[in-house]
C-alpha cells in the first residue's frame, strides 16, 4: 500500500468518524425534541444516504447493510408510531420491502454505480430536505395541554385483582395544531390519599386505550387521557365512595377527613 492510498483511507476513516460523532450529537441534543413524523423521515433519509454510499464508495456491502438496517428501523418506527390502519400498515410494509430488496438488487447484483457529481447532488438534496424538515418542526410549538381534576371519584367495590386499584380522578387533554405527529409529555403529577387517619402517597398516571403511557398525538388531532391513581387495596377498603378529590399545590401533612389530593405540576412548555 503506497502512501497516497494510505492517506486516502485514513482520510475516509476520519470523515466517517466525524460523521458518526455529528449524528450522535444531533440525536442526543435535537432528536428528543423532534416530532415522531420527522424522526421517521430522518431514518428514511439516512437510509437513502447509506444507499448513495453503497453506490459510490468501495464499501458497498457495508453500506448496503447499513441501508437495510436503517430502512427496517424507519419502517418499524413509523408503523409503530403512526396510525395507518390495517390495510395501510400492510401496504406500507410491502412498499418498504420493495424499496429494500429493489435497492439491494440494483446496487449489489446489477452493480449500479453513481458518478461523483451525481452522488454529491443527491447528498445535497438529502441534506436540504433534512434541514427543511428539522427547521419546520423545531419552528413550531403546536401542543397545548389541559388538566381537569374531578370533584369526586368512585371507588370500586370489588377491585378483582391483588395489585393496586386504578381510580380515575380527572382527565387530561392534549391538542396538536400542526400536521406532524408529536410526542406527548403530560405534566408530572402525584397524589396523596387520606382515609381520615393515615396518608398514603401514590403515583399518578395518564391512561388511554388501555395504556398508562400515551406517547404521541396525530397531526391536527386531540388526545384525551384519564388522570388515574393506583391505590393500594388496603387503602381502597378504608374509603367510602364517592371520595372527594381536590387539586392543590402540595399535599398536606395530614387530614382528618377522607379525600384525595392531586398535585399537578405546571403544564409542559413546548417552546423549542
Amino acid at each position: 500500500m503506497n502512501d497516497r492510498t494510505l492517506g486516502r483511507r485514513v482520510g475516509e476513516l476520519a470523515a466517517a468518524l466525524v460523521a458518526v460523532a455529528a449524528v450522535a450529537v444531533f440525536a442526543r441534543r435535537v432528536g428528543p425534541d423532534l416530532s415522531v413524523t420527522v424522526q421517521s423521515a430522518l431514518f428514511a433519509l439516512a437510509a437513502a444516504l447509506a444507499l448513495v454510499g453503497a453506490a459510490t464508495t468501495r464499501f458497498r456491502q457495508g453500506a448496503l447493510l447499513l441501508y437495510a438496517t436503517l430502512t427496517v428501523a424507519a419502517a418499524g418506527y413509523a408503523a409503530s408510531t403512526h396510525s395507518f390502519g390495517g390495510a395501510g400498515t400492510v401496504a406500507f410494509g410491502v412498499l418498504a420491502l420493495v424499496a429494500l430488496l429493489g435497492a439491494v438488487y440494483v446496487v449489489e447484483e446489477r452493480r449500479y454505480r453513481l458518478r461523483r457529481g451525481e452522488a454529491v447532488a443527491v447528498v445535497v438534496v438529502l441534506a436540504v430536505a433534512s434541514g427543511a424538515l428539522v427547521a419546520a418542526d423545531l419552528g413550531t410549538s403546536p401542543l397545548s395541554y389541559e388538566t381537569t381534576i374531578h370533584g369526586s371519584a368512585q371507588i370500586p367495590e370489588n377491585p378483582g385483582s391483588e395489585g393496586p386499584t386504578p381510580v380515575v380522578v380527572g382527565s387530561a387533554t392534549v391538542g396538536n395544531d400542526f400536521r406532524f405527529r408529536e410526542q406527548v409529555s403530560f405534566p408530572p403529577a402525584r397524589a396523596c390519599i387520606f382515609d381520615g387517619t393515615n396518608r398514603t402517597d401514590t403515583p399518578v398516571f395518564y391512561g388511554t386505550n388501555g395504556s398508562y403511557f400515551p406517547s404521541s398525538v396525530g397531526g391536527n388531532g386531540r388526545l384525551r387521557a384519564n388522570v388515574t391513581i393506583l391505590a393500594p387495596q388496603t387503602v381502597v377498603a378504608s374509603l367510602s365512595a364517592p371520595v372527594p378529590v381536590e387539586r392543590a399545590d402540595d399535599c398536606p401533612a395530614e387530614s382528618e377527613r377522607q379525600r384525595v389530593v392531586v398535585v399537578v405540576e405546571e403544564e409542559p412548555d413546548r417552546d423549542r
